[in-house]
């Protein structure tokens, strides 16, 4: 009886680690689809709003979920007392807030590069350059989506797998 409760408990934990898995590659894909969303209201705040980057920071943070909110706020407080510049602060609070995040560091870098429009002072130039690591961070997402079906379907046979190994190896 105690094996049979035992082997239960056994699959039911390797199981759960490959759902668990499973799930933290759906959060990795809604983490990029929150970042092509800031880039798309960076571009409309720019566009037609024509506020400055850190004005940016202030309106994009008041309308997007944590991590984010906190990171975007800050680097508004931070240009606010001009302690360091855009591109500094950006870097600063963004590695800070996607530290953790089950995205790779290609994605990474195509959020994290997007301060290097912000030395061009025409609007338009800026938005363009926006454009370049939305569509970035677009092809990541349609990469990811690609395979994450597989992965995923990966990730839990072989959760169920390894706990059916486990209890042959230990019966």
């Amino acid at each position: 009886m105690l094996r049979i409760i035992g082997a239960g408990l056994i699959m039911a934990g390797c199981s759960g680690i490959g759902f668990r898995y499973r799930k933290r590659l759906y959060q990795g894909l809604k983490y990029l689809q929150t970042m092509k969303q800031i880039l798309e209201l960076f571009m409309s705040e720019v566009g037609y709003g024509k506020a400055t980057l850190p004005e940016c920071c202030k309106r994009v943070g008041e309308r997007v979920e944590e991590p984010y909110k906190g990171a975007l706020l800050q680097i508004h407080d931070s240009m606010k007392k001009k302690e360091n510049s855009f591109r500094e602060c950006w870097h600063t609070e963004m590695e800070k807030a996607l530290w953790g995040l089950p995205i790779t560091g290609r994605e990474k870098d195509a959020f994290l590069g997007f301060p290097n429009c912000c030395g061009l002072q025409d609007g338009r130039m800026q938005i363009r350059a926006i454009e370049q690591y939305r569509d970035m961070l677009n092809t990541a997402i349609i990469r990811r989506e690609a395979e994450l079906e597989k992965q995923g379907r990966l990730a839990a046979g072989l959760g169920i797998m390894c706990g059916l190994l486990l209890v042959i190896v230990l019966s």
